[in-house]
């Protein structure tokens, strides 16, 4: 039986499609193909394939691909395309530009702090045009995972506390209510005992 093939995605993918199956929804619920693009430079109809667990593709992007689909999609606030020059000044006055020109031909690939200082110029993350398509779905889909994680948690701590008869928590103090439910959990092996003592729970009675 041949390897399954992996990328970096692969394990936030597994992890994301079995918390989405817990909580009875599904990818297009959590992530929207066309933002993910825009924050990725990952075709849409491609992101929609690997999150209906298609095969990764292994081959890292040109710096030239990824230099004009940032100039494509990160315009200037008259909604038109940087001009070569433009950008040749964003990227800290470092190019000219026939080098700007020159790399968004591939005629010529970018050194690390070159790469950086276009990077920087339109406001993405340094490395971002060197990620493979796998590194680069991973960096935007695990924190979106995690906030599944999260709301999985919480949905399994009211649940507790519910088949208890607990209606409602009020925490004294200073707690930020958006970590309430992960507060809730850490606490919770503490306070069943107790609540079991008074209101066991609604299977045992």
């Amino acid at each position: 039986m041949p390897a399954v093939e992996e990328d970096a995605f692969t394990p936030v993918w597994a992890a994301g499609t079995q918390l989405l199956h817990q909580l009875d929804l599904t990818w297009d619920r959590l992530v929207n193909v066309e933002a993910a693009s825009y924050a990725t430079g990952i075709t849409p109809d491609r992101i929609a394939l690997r999150l209906q667990g298609g095969t990764p593709d292994h081959e890292r992007p040109r710096f030239s691909e990824r230099l004009r689909f940032l100039r494509e999609t990160r315009r200037d606030a008259r909604g038109k395309k940087h001009s070569l020059r433009t950008i040749a000044a964003m990227a800290d006055g470092s190019l000219t530009y026939a080098a700007v020109a020159h790399l968004e031909s591939g005629r010529n690939e970018p050194g690390r702090e070159v790469a950086a200082a276009l990077e920087r110029a339109f406001n993405v993350p340094v490395g971002w045009c060197s990620l493979s398509e796998g590194e680069a779905l991973a960096a935007y889909v695990a924190p979106l995972v995690n906030q599944l994680r999260a709301a999985l948690r919480a949905v399994n701590t009211w649940a507790q506390l519910r088949a208890r008869d607990v209606e409602a928590v009020s925490l004294r103090g200073a707690a930020d209510p958006g970590k309430m439910p992960d507060l809730l959990t850490a606490i919770l092996p503490t306070v069943l005992p107790e609540l079991d003592q008074v209101l066991p729970p609604e299977a045992d009675r």
